[in-house]
């Protein structure tokens, strides 16, 4: 798995490439719990690089959308390929998450948010 983040406005964006699993669930998860313990509220996951994703992948998914949901934040994935779409949808988990074609349209609204 990798995984990089950078500062957008006031969006933190997070790329994942890989496999997001039982194995490099819990260093994403910290990172993205990291980054809303400094502060951040709006997020974006760029999921054109993700091949894969587990239960274990979800449940990190659904406890950083219950952790920012606490601080009135956001989170949102963008470039989400259709089979890690399917998973979503088919576990139920696919309402929870607002999902935009591609990066720049998801930083555009979140960046809106507030003004």
């Amino acid at each position: 798995m990798q995984f990089n983040q950078e500062k957008k406005g006031k969006v933190t964006l997070f790329y994942l490439k890989g496999r997001l699993d039982s194995a490099t669930s819990t260093e994403v998860e910290s990172k993205i719990l990291e980054a809303i313990l400094a502060g951040s509220k709006e997020i974006v996951l760029d999921f054109s690089g993700l091949e894969y994703i587990s239960s274990a992948g979800i449940r990190v998914l659904v406890h950083s959308h219950k952790e920012l949901a606490k601080k009135e934040g956001h989170i949102v994935l963008a470039a989400v390929p259709k089979p890690i779409e399917n998973v979503l949808y088919i576990t139920g988990f696919l309402p929870y998450f607002k999902i935009y074609d591609g990066k720049a349209q998801a930083l555009d609204e979140l960046n809106k948010l507030g003004d």
